[in-house]
């Protein structure tokens, strides 16, 4: 027999980080009855489910500890490979020429609301948090396609393309064999700047956009 949801009364601290994570204003929760793979989930107002919190915080570290380089052949739909980046540490090098217009690979990684991606992020020295949308985050970290390790430019050769529930990487022009692939974070006005390396010339001279930017990987 399903079990009835819980309302739990957040304290003043945590109001405040879910006000600083995601910019709502929230006082109590309603937490469903139901376990997922990934931990307990919550409904904001009785529409989205977001995930309150991993069911093992240890394992999500270790999980990042293991995080290695490596293409999901299953999510890529060309012959990728990834390899160490003049941009930055490690990148992903395409191994077959790849027309324009067509989709690369798809950034997969756990699901996660904006509390738990701004707990993991917060601190940290390399992120791999994609936001889908307002309620959910894509951390690469944890089951991630390879595509987390594509790096930054001001001029990329592919762009951010969202697909029903998912996010691919499509290209914007012909790639050539060889070539390292690359996207434009969009990192928001309001996060701390972060100083671009891509060497373009087009190079605006940091990952964060201008005020009426878009953002996308935090």
């Amino acid at each position: 027999m399903a079990q009835p949801p819980v309302v739990i009364t957040l304290t003043s601290e945590q109001q405040a980080l879910l006000r600083a994570a995601s910019g709502k204003s929230v006082s109590t929760l309603r937490i469903e009855a139901v376990e997922s793979e990934s931990g307990w989930l919550y409904s904001a107002q009785g529409k989205k489910f977001w995930l309150l919190k991993h069911p093992d915080a240890k394992s999500y570290e270790a999980a990042r500890r293991n995080h290695q380089p490596h293409i999901d052949l299953q999510r890529a739909r060309f012959r990728l490979r990834i390899g160490a980046s003049r941009i930055h540490r490690w990148g992903v090098f395409a191994d077959e020429r790849i027309p324009a217009r067509r989709n690369v690979i798809e950034y997969t990684g756990e699901l996660v609301n904006p509390v738990e991606a701004y707990r993991r992020v917060k601190g940290a020295k390399r992120t791999y948090a994609f936001a889908l949308d307002k309620f959910w985050r894509i951390d690469g970290a944890v089951g991630g396609s390879g595509a987390e390790f594509i790096n930054h430019s001001c001029d990329p050769n592919l762009r951010w393309r969202r697909v029903e529930n998912g996010v691919f990487c499509q290209s914007v022009r012909p790639i050539n064999a060889g070539e390292e692939l690359t996207l434009d974070y969009h990192f928001s006005h309001k996060a701390p700047k972060v100083r671009c390396n891509c060497g373009s010339s087009k190079c605006r001279g940091s990952i964060n956009v201008a005020k009426r930017g878009r953002a996308g990987k935090i």
